[in-house]
């Protein structure tokens, strides 16, 4: 079973952990400042899981899907 996460457009994601410097970014300020109706767009789910993490990325598409319903 494959369990790699993949962006809207099938491709896969990678973790942090596999680049060789990665700032991460608090949660928080992913939250307040990544607009909830860019979850549609690839390269902004991309961003926010690389510089907020795996954690922050479903929190921040949970909190598009009621900014957005």
């Amino acid at each position: 079973m494959d369990t790699s996460h993949r962006n809207p457009a099938g491709a896969k994601v990678a973790q942090c952990a596999d680049e060789d410097a990665c700032t991460v970014v608090s949660c928080a300020v992913c939250l307040k400042e990544i607009p909830a109706d860019a979850v549609r767009l690839s390269d902004t789910q991309d961003y926010v899981h690389h510089f907020c993490g795996l954690d922050c990325l479903e929190a921040w598409r949970k909190q598009a899907a009621r900014r957005t319903r």
